[in-house]
């Protein structure tokens, strides 16, 4: 057999190379075969997150980052502002029954300064399983150049103020500090006093809980204060017992008040009572002339004006009809004849 020839070695190593080569490319490149599906998240900004990092979830790689769109461009509804960013997910399809419609899609970094990734909180297994093309909202990462950015514009305001504003601190700081100085000479000057009103204070409070405890004593716990209740106690049971006949008579009362105003308050019964009414009061006034007329009579006689009068007051006239009752009384015949 003959020897193979020079070229034939030299092609099989290149196809050799060649083939190393692919399989390099494949393993150091992710390259995956599985069957996948497109989740899209959108973020505001997704930080250093690059086309090509990996998806995971609970930190086992499910995919790949396969494009970043920017689409702040694009028009919206009035009153709205969309996401800027579109990330797309290939994930591969076995995954994607584990990742429901609720779960969580955040760029977190693989340690303190890792490469940032896609990673993935599969969500509720009460919620159904993510859909194929589904577009969801993420967390978006902390912006640490944000954090600098502002923590250094608030230093550099910090210091511009305390640069421009040097003499009013200083001013501030010596006032504060003459204030302190005064009130400690204060207090070393009045410690005595001090001294003597914390003392009193303390006094003050013992005889006010004394006074307290005299006074309970005096007007809760003593006894005759409990006989005065007893007592107060015992006349309301007293008038207690004895107001329920007391409210039945009343009632009755205005029972029969209330029959009299019914029976009064018809028409007829006005009327007889009017009537009578002015009966008695014309009785009335005749009653009274007549007792006028009699006190005038009386008067008169009194005064022994008229016949009656005279009879009655003049003693001779008086005197003379007895004379002629006794005359008449014995010699009854001189009705009949005069001599």
């Amino acid at each position: 057999m003959s020897q193979p020839s020079i070229e034939t070695k030299v092609g099989m190593l290149i196809l050799v190379a060649v083939g190393l080569l692919a399989a390099f490319v494949v393993v150091m490149g992710g390259v995956n075969f599985q069957p996948s599906t497109a989740i899209y998240i959108d973020f505001d900004n997704p930080g250093g997150l690059q086309p090509g990092a990996p998806v995971k979830i609970a930190g086992v790689k499910v995919g790949t980052i396969t494009e970043i769109q920017f689409r702040g461009g694009e028009p919206v509804a009035v009153g709205t502002r969309p996401s800027l960013v579109r990330v797309r997910a290939q994930v591969e399809r076995r995954y994607q029954k584990s990742i429901h419609d609720d779960a969580v899609f955040y760029v977190t970094t693989q340690g303190v300064l890792g490469e940032q990734f896609l990673a993935i909180d599969p969500g509720s297994a009460s919620h159904a399983a993510i859909a194929d093309g589904a577009v969801t909202r993420g967390l978006d990462p902390p912006r640490l150049d944000m954090l600098l950015a502002e923590g250094y514009e608030l230093l550099h305001t910090g210091i511009a103020a305390l640069r421009e504003n040097k003499e009013k601190i200083s001013e501030t700081f010596d006032g504060l500090h003459d204030t302190l100085r005064g009130t400690g000479d204060f207090f070393k000057k009045h410690k005595d006093r001090l001294d003597r009103i914390a003392e009193n204070v303390e006094k003050l409070t013992v005889d006010t809980g004394e006074l307290m405890s005299a006074t309970r004593a005096r007007y809760i716990d003593n006894p005759q204060i409990a006989r005065i209740i007893d007592h107060v106690e015992h006349t309301s049971a007293s008038i207690s017992r004895d107001i329920d006949p007391v409210l039945r008579d009343a009632r009755d009362t205005l029972a029969n008040t209330s029959r009299l105003s019914a029976t009064v308050g018809a028409p007829e019964e006005q009327a007889k009572i009017k009537t009578l009414i002015a009966d008695v009061a014309e009785l009335a006034g005749r009653a009274k002339a007549a007792t006028a007329d009699a006190q005038a009579i009386v008067a008169k006689i009194k005064k022994g004006e008229g016949s009656v009068g005279a009879l009655v007051m003049d003693e001779q006239i008086y005197d003379d009809a007895q004379e002629l009752l006794r005359d008449l009384k014995h010699n009854p015949w001189k009705f009949f004849w005069r001599e």
